[in-house]
């Protein structure tokens, strides 16, 4: 898996066999920051809720976002991002804590203008977490959620409304703008 944009682009993402994570595919990730460039993804804040490999984190450093903060719960995989982040001389762009999404959402603090997650098909919908993670978004903010085409997704979760909805395959990606 490489980075597909950006100054890190054609470099390599970690990943591990077995690692029991589903990594974006290229064609969902290309698709989706071909749609976040149009809203700029310049100097960004953002948070990757179910990190996986941190491909969309990584991307999203690679093209602009000023700070990524990572969100995995297996320490296998924190430790993966962490040396990927290392090689690719991004360490000083993000961070990774290792714990749940739900605990990291509960904990932050409001300050992200963009909010990738691409949980595992296998939690079904996740619309408990939408509605937390608003509280977390800045005005104007972005929260993008990939999903399975079998899960759908509300038009609005709190002061969120749906901006725009692709789909690639089994893949549905979500994107809210908070306040819109």
């Amino acid at each position: 898996m490489r980075v597909i944009g950006g100054e890190a682009k054609g470099r390599r993402i970690r990943s591990l066999r077995n690692l029991g994570a589903r990594p974006t595919t290229e064609r969902v990730r290309s698709g989706l920051f071909s749609i976040l460039e149009s809203y700029g993804l310049e100097d960004r804040q953002a948070l990757d809720l179910y990190s996986g490999t941190g491909s969309l984190g990584i991307e999203a450093i690679s093209r602009g976002a000023k700070f990524v903060d990572f969100v995995e719960s297996d320490p296998k995989r924190c430790s993966l991002i962490r040396n990927t982040l290392d090689e690719l001389g991004f360490s000083d762009r993000g961070k990774v804590y290792c714990m749940k999404a739900e605990s990291a959402v509960a904990k932050f603090r409001r300050n992200y203008d963009l909010i990738l997650m691409d949980p595992p098909y296998t939690l079904g919908p996740v619309h408990g977490i939408l509605i937390r993670v608003g509280d977390i978004v800045l005005d104007d903010g972005l929260v993008v959620v990939g999903h399975s085409k079998r899960h759908s997704l509300e038009n609005c979760y709190q002061n969120m409304n749906i901006s725009t909805e692709r789909q690639y395959g089994d893949t549905v990606v979500s994107i809210y703008r908070q306040g819109g």
